[in-house]
């Protein structure tokens, strides 16, 4: 079976990765209006019945503001562990909602999946693991701090969604007010290019090479500019194994991923 992963939408103003594989589809997160990803998702050719899941990570609206649309247009199951679904209040308005506890495993369809507990100022913010035609893939946005659950999800991973919100100098220099600053620098907040780059060299280092996206990217304290130059450049002094990089953009679909295929190249702008 054929895979494909593609990033729809990732950053502040909406959030959503699809997996594909054999004509199925898994969701995760649902961050975008539903008007912009229905039709997203529908044009790779995943219709009604044809959606496993809609994973969710957490509550927060850029994470989740499509996924009752989605859910209800695709008749697929809003997935999450209970306390993101509580805060979230989707319970009481869709048909299809199962819970999944954190760091636990399940089936949808060929997609196994586990979640595990990251760093965030969320009720239960997870990343998730999914494991599919003999892939893996590690998707972990929002991330306050490394952990070791997120290093150990990291570990063999084929293609890795990893957060690389700023650029902390940039963030120090720029026109957060101080609450915000220390909000989006501190452990529940998200992470640097610098602690991005860290993470993934001891990943290629541990295990070999690796496609890597860089996601999540402020549009106020990073650029993908930025990002891939940073990040390529200290990956680059950590470690001598090799490895492809792209970012996932803001606001519309962007990086593709296939096995066997280059990761493609994004004009930067």
């Amino acid at each position: 079976m054929s895979i494909e992963v593609h990033a729809l939408a990732s950053g502040s103003s909406g959030n959503s990765i699809l997996v594909k594989v054999g004509g199925r589809g898994l969701l995760i997160d649902a961050g975008v209006g539903p008007r912009t990803l229905t039709p997203a998702i529908q044009r790779r050719d995943i219709g009604v019945d044809q959606l496993d899941a809609v994973l969710l990570t957490h509550e927060h609206d850029d994470h989740l503001k499509g996924a009752a649309a989605v859910s209800k247009r695709l008749k697929a199951p809003v997935v999450a562990n209970r306390a993101t679904l509580e805060a979230a209040s989707l319970r009481t308005e869709l048909p299809q909602v199962e819970e999944m506890e954190s760091g636990s495993e399940r089936q949808f369809g060929a997609f196994t999946v586990r979640s595990f507990r990251i760093e965030h100022d969320a009720v239960e913010p997870v990343g998730y693991v999914i494991q599919v035609a003999g892939r893996k893939i590690t998707y972990a946005t929002d991330v306050g701090c490394p952990t070791p659950a997120l290093r150990s999800a990291l570990r063999g991973a084929d293609l890795c969604i990893l957060e690389s919100n700023h650029d902390l100098q940039w963030l120090l220099r720029g026109p957060y007010p101080p609450h915000m600053k220390a909000r989006v620098a501190g452990s529940r907040g998200h992470l640097s290019n610098c602690a991005a780059a860290a993470m993934l060299a001891e990943r290629l280092d541990a295990d070999g090479p690796a496609c890597i996206w860089l996601a999540h990217l402020s549009s106020v304290n990073n650029s993908p500019a930025l990002a891939r130059r940073f990040v390529t450049d200290a990956i680059k002094k950590a470690t001598r194994v090799s490895f492809e990089l792209d970012v996932a953009l803001r606001d519309r679909p962007s990086a593709t991923w296939i096995p066997g295929y280059p990761c493609g190249q994004l004009s930067l702008f």
